[in-house]
C-alpha cells in the first residue's frame, strides 16, 4: 500500500520524467532515443536531460524508502530492526537560523536576474550552504531523544566546515552588498561610508560578545543585518557605479603631441 510520501515522491517522479520527454524533444531528440535514455538515438540536450532523468530516478527511490519506513513510522522501523521497544524522540523545539538565511537567499537570486550578476552567484552560495546546515539540522535533531546529544552530532558533523563557511558568505554578502554602494557614491563618500560600516561592525561584535544573547535575539540580528545590506545593495546598483576618469589616453595623447613637436 503507498502512503502518503510515497505518494508525493512518485508523483514528483512522473512530473521530472515527463518533463525530461519534453525537454529531450524539445530540443531536437529523437522519440525513441528520448523514451530509451539515450540506447537508441539522440536525446537532445544532454545537461538538461540528464538533470531531469536524475530528479526522476532520485525521486523514484525516495519513494521506495519511504515505502520500506512506512513514511518514517517508529513503530514500524522498530519492527524491521527487530527492535523491542520504540526509543523515544523529542521534535525540535528551537527556532532555525536557516529560514531567514534562505529567504535572503532567495531574495538575492531574484534580485541578482534583474539588477546584478553578483547578487544571483550570492544567492546560490547562499542557498546551497543554508541547505547543507538546514537537512544536518533536520536529521540531528531526530537523532537521539537527547536534545543535548543531537547538538554534539550536529557539531560532529558540521564542526569542522561550519565556521570556515560561515565566514566566508558573510564577507561575501558584506562585499557584494556594500560593494554596490561604494561603487554608487563619491570617491570621499565610499571612504565615508566603509568607516562608518566597519565602526558599526566592530562595536556591535564588541557589545554582542560582552552580552548574554539568546537564539532568537541572534536570529533577529542576523534577519535585520541581511535586510539592511540587501537593500543597499539594491540601491546602488539600481543609482549605478559613478564615471571613472581614466589617464591613459591623456598619455597617450602626450606622447603623440611630443612625438610630432
Amino acid at each position: 500500500m503507498l502512503t502518503w510520501g510515497s505518494r508525493y515522491f512518485f508523483g514528483l517522479a512522473g512530473v521530472a520524467l515527463f518533463g525530461a520527454i519534453v525537454y529531450g524533444l524539445v530540443t531536437g531528440g529523437e522519440p525513441i532515443g528520448v523514451v530509451s535514455a539515450g540506447y537508441k538515438g539522440g536525446v537532445g540536450d544532454h545537461l538538461g536531460y540528464t538533470i531531469l532523468i536524475g530528479a526522476a530516478l532520485s525521486a523514484f527511490a525516495l519513494g521506495v524508502t519511504t515505502i520500506i519506513t512506512r513514511d518514517g513510522d517508529a513503530d514500524a522501523m522498530a519492527h524491521r530492526i527487530g527492535a523491542s521497544h520504540v526509543p523515544n524522540l523529542t521534535p525540535p523545539s528551537g527556532p532555525s537560523l536557516w529560514a531567514p538565511v534562505t529567504a535572503f537567499g532567495i531574495a538575492s537570486v531574484i534580485i541578482g536576474l534583474a539588477v546584478s550578476q553578483a547578487f544571483f552567484i550570492l544567492g546560490l552560495a547562499v542557498l546551497a550552504a543554508a541547505g547543507l546546515n538546514w537537512v544536518v539540522l533536520a536529521w540531528s535533531d531526530r537523532a537521539t531523544g537527547d536534545p543535548e546529544v543531537n547538538e554534539v552530532i550536529r557539531r560532529r558533523v558540521l564542526g569542522p566546515v561550519e565556521i570556515p563557511m560561515m565566514a566566508c558568505l558573510v564577507i561575501a554578502v558584506i562585499a557584494v552588498g556594500f560593494s554596490r554602494v561604494f561603487l554608487a557614491t563619491s570617491a570621499n563618500g565610499a571612504v565615508v561610508a566603509g568607516a562608518v560600516v566597519a565602526i558599526i561592525v566592530f562595536f556591535g561584535a564588541v557589545a554582542l560578545s560582552k552580552m548574554d544573547v539568546t537564539r532568537n535575539v541572534m536570529n533577529g540580528i542576523v534577519a535585520a543585518g541581511a535586510v539592511v545590506v540587501l537593500v543597499s545593495g539594491i540601491v546602488g546598483a539600481a543609482v549605478g557605479q559613478r564615471s571613472f576618469e581614466h589617464h591613459e589616453e591623456d598619455h597617450s595623447e602626450e606622447h603623440s603631441e611630443d612625438g610630432e613637436g
